[in-house]
Parts: C-alpha cells; sequence; structure tokens
C-alpha cells in the first residue's frame, strides 16, 4: 500500500496532462472539479452554523501512484467537537486479485472465466464525518463517488460508478 505524500498547497488539479485528464471536459475532470466547489461550500457552511469563528484546517496529499487529495477538519467548535471534509482523486493500476474481487470472480480466476491482468482504474469522490458536541445529536457520515476501471484487453468489463450516499 502506498503512503500519502504531505504537499504545501492544493493543486489546480490532481489528473495528469494527457488528454484524458486535465482539460480533456472528461467525466473525470468534471467530477474533480465539482467536488472540490462542494468541498468549499461544506466547509464554509458548517464554519458559519459553528459560529466559533473556527476554520477548517487544510492538508494537501498526494499519491505516489497517482492523484491525491485535500483534507480539511474543523476541530472544537461550538456545535462540532470534529467535523472533517475529505476529497480524495487517485489513480494507477488495480491489481489482478483485487479486480476478481471487484468483479465477483469465481475462486478458480475471473467471473468471466478469463484470469484477469493489472488493470487501469480512477476513483474520485468526497467524503464527511460530523461530530457534534451533543450527544444527543446523531453523528453524520456521507459520501459521494465516482469509480471506473478499464479491462484488459480481451476481458469485456465496462466501467462503473458507484455513488454511495
Amino acid at each position: 500500500i502506498e503512503k500519502e505524500v504531505p504537499e504545501n498547497e492544493a493543486p489546480t488539479t490532481f489528473l495528469r496532462e494527457d488528454g484524458s485528464g486535465a482539460g480533456s471536459g472528461s467525466v473525470r475532470e468534471r467530477f474533480e472539479g465539482m467536488i472540490r466547489r462542494v468541498q468549499g461550500e461544506i466547509c464554509a457552511a458548517l464554519e458559519e452554523a459553528d459560529g466559533s469563528g473556527k476554520r477548517f484546517v487544510e492538508d494537501v496529499w498526494s499519491r505516489p501512484g497517482g492523484g491525491g487529495g485535500i483534507s480539511r477538519v474543523l476541530q472544537d467548535g461550538n456545535v462540532f467537537e470534529k467535523a472533517g471534509v475529505n476529497v480524495s482523486v487517485v489513480y494507477g493500476v488495480m491489481p489482478p486479485d483485487a479486480y476478481r474481487a471487484a468483479k465477483g470472480a469465481a475462486k478458480n480466476g475471473a467471473a468471466d472465466g478469463h484470469k484477469a491482468g493489472p488493470v487501469p482504474f480512477f476513483a474520485a469522490g468526497i467524503s464527511s464525518v460530523l461530530h457534534p458536541k451533543n450527544p444527543f445529536a446523531p453523528t453524520l457520515h456521507f459520501n459521494y463517488r465516482y469509480f471506473e476501471t478499464d479491462a484488459p484487453k480481451g476481458i469485456y468489463a465496462s466501467k462503473f460508478r458507484n455513488i454511495v450516499l
């Protein structure tokens, strides 16, 4: 498992400039733009609702295999004991075993009878966990995600998207 690398500031995009990423108008680019915009909107709304004057602290990280993320945390406010709003945009190569598990492969190989090799993947999303100070108020957690894979040549697998609310 790759270790995250701390960065000093967030890049304009975590996508590569290879025609399928930055500047392409792709679903990947539009999704990254949306989750980064929404992260800012949610953090601003939570700071206002908290009313303590405290601000989210931001940590930016990159992933050696491709991509990175922005983690934001507000702590010890009037309303929130701790609130986190995080985005990640990562891509690379999925190991064959992970691909077979994601496809629901049979024990003796892939579900379609072919043995998969390494599979390119892309995943992006926004995730939040809010812990209020009030013990009678529930903790809130949400995710909004986009995930796709490209199957190796000769093996059919369509791209799929996973959105979890």
